[in-house]
């Protein structure tokens, strides 16, 4: 009867090392959109993306404009204040419905930044300023923080199959 409640321990132990370990890359691998309405003109811009934006990595940015007439849009950035930048164009794609485009900036340094998106159509003209946050990588890839801090947990796991096993072999020892 013993034998079978230290298996048991065992497979509760490699659920419970396992667990977290699955978990760590979906957990790690989040990140959160920002949605915000800004007005430019005679226009509603409305823009979807990730937030904090990361640094020298192509962001895309899921732009909106209503009235849908079928209005051009320029998008390009400018450093904020204090962020030791260049202005640069980002690039602007149309969506899969009308009135919706897809535009594409990478910012090469940290710091604060804004993403200037300019609307020419029937209604008129404008001019929205999205202000974009942009922060370095880690100091240390995930993957590598989240390995280093659950490896104690294989050890702990080792040593206690090391002590089930030595306590199997001294109770076949007595008997």
């Amino acid at each position: 009867m013993t034998r079978p409640v230290a298996g048991a321990w065992l497979a509760a132990l490699a659920l419970a090392a396992g667990a977290p370990l699955a978990a760590a890359p979906a957990v790690a691998s989040a990140a959160a959109t920002r949605t915000d309405a800004y007005r430019a003109g005679p226009y509603t811009v409305t823009v979807t993306r990730e937030d904090p934006v990361q640094v020298d990595r192509a962001t895309v940015f899921a732009v909106a404009v209503a009235p849908a007439d079928g209005a051009g849009v320029v998008a390009v950035r400018l450093p904020g204040p204090g962020t030791a930048g260049r202005q640069g164009r980002a690039e602007t794609a149309p969506g899969a419905r009308p009135g919706t485009y897809v535009v594409t900036a990478a910012f090469p340094v940290r710091g604060a930044w804004v993403l200037a998106i300019a609307v020419d159509g029937r209604a008129g003209r404008g001019q929205a300023a999205v202000p974009v946050t942009v922060a370095a990588p880690g100091a240390i890839p995930e993957w590598l923080g989240w390995t280093i801090g659950l490896s104690p947990l294989a050890g702990l796991a080792v040593f206690l199959v090391a002590q089930v096993r030595t306590a199997r072999r001294l109770r076949s020892a007595v008997r």
